[in-house]
């Protein structure tokens, strides 16, 4: 058990730290980083758009670009950014940091009054990438798998010892992690309201009465799409339906 964990680990680890990295050399990044110093930041959030485009799985281009936003008081695009690079880098502690600063900076907030279950299972799945989850479990396959292979080849003991059950109860809780995160991904999306005030109605027409309104910066749940309009869940459990224009989805 402790080498299959230890194994575990060290995949994620790997993975971990090839998602985040970066080559000191990509082109502009210099330049980017050398406007942010000089305090030009609307050149730096540009040069760091531009190598979003030409890159964009690396983590910390969005960070960079978050800071940026930051600074030019654009907290609606700095929110959306940190929690892009938290899709790449979900442990990255400096990111999760300046979000939460970003956040405070609001002027609406909203209660995430959700069961402490809930809260629990969404931070849990927040804490690794969907390609992590996915290795986990393919990592718990292969030694679930290949024990079971030499118990059969060597013909002695138990298939059912105590140490295959613990690789079991581990394979299963890896597939429920990549389920999770499944939906996480692709099923409930995360989006965040852009616009300074935002209107979500009972239907996905204009025709139809306000149900209540949000603030920039605001996270939201995008539960359906019907052509312009989305229907977003809040962590203060109200829900309406929002113009596409008005939001977006945190996505890669």
């Amino acid at each position: 058990m402790k080498w299959l964990c230890g194994l575990v680990l060290g995949v994620l680890c790997a993975v971990s730290v090839a998602s985040a990295a970066v080559s000191e050399k990509s082109s502009g990044f210099q330049d980017a980083n050398t406007s942010y110093r000089t305090g030009d930041y609307a050149k730096a959030a540009s040069l760091y758009e531009d190598l979003i485009r030409k890159e964009p799985s690396v983590a910390v281009y969005y960070y960079d670009l978050g800071n940026a936003d930051v600074r030019l008081g654009k907290l609606s695009a700095a929110i959306l950014n940190y929690e892009k690079s938290l899709i790449l880098d979900p442990r990255n502690e400096d990111v999760r940091r300046n979000l939460s600063h970003a956040r405070d900076l609001l002027e609406y907030r909203v209660e995430d009054s959700r069961n402490w279950y809930l809260k629990a299972t969404d931070a849990v799945l927040r804490y690794m990438t969907q390609r992590e989850a996915v290795l986990g479990v393919l990592a718990a396959v292969f030694v679930f798998l290949l024990s079971g292979i030499i118990h059969f080849l060597s013909g002695r003991g138990l298939f059912w010892n105590a140490w295959r059950k613990g690789v079991f109860v581990l394979l299963l809780l890896a597939g429920l992690v990549a389920f999770g995160k499944h939906v996480q991904r692709d099923l409930i999306r995360d989006a965040i309201v852009m616009q300074k005030e935002c209107e979500a109605r009972y239907g996905p027409s204009e025709h139809d009465q306000v149900a209540f309104r949000m603030g920039e910066g605001i996270k939201v749940f995008v539960m359906d799409r019907r052509e312009d309009w989305s229907r977003v869940l809040l962590t203060n459990g109200e829900s309406g339906w929002v113009k596409n224009a008005e939001i977006a989805e945190v996505a890669i």
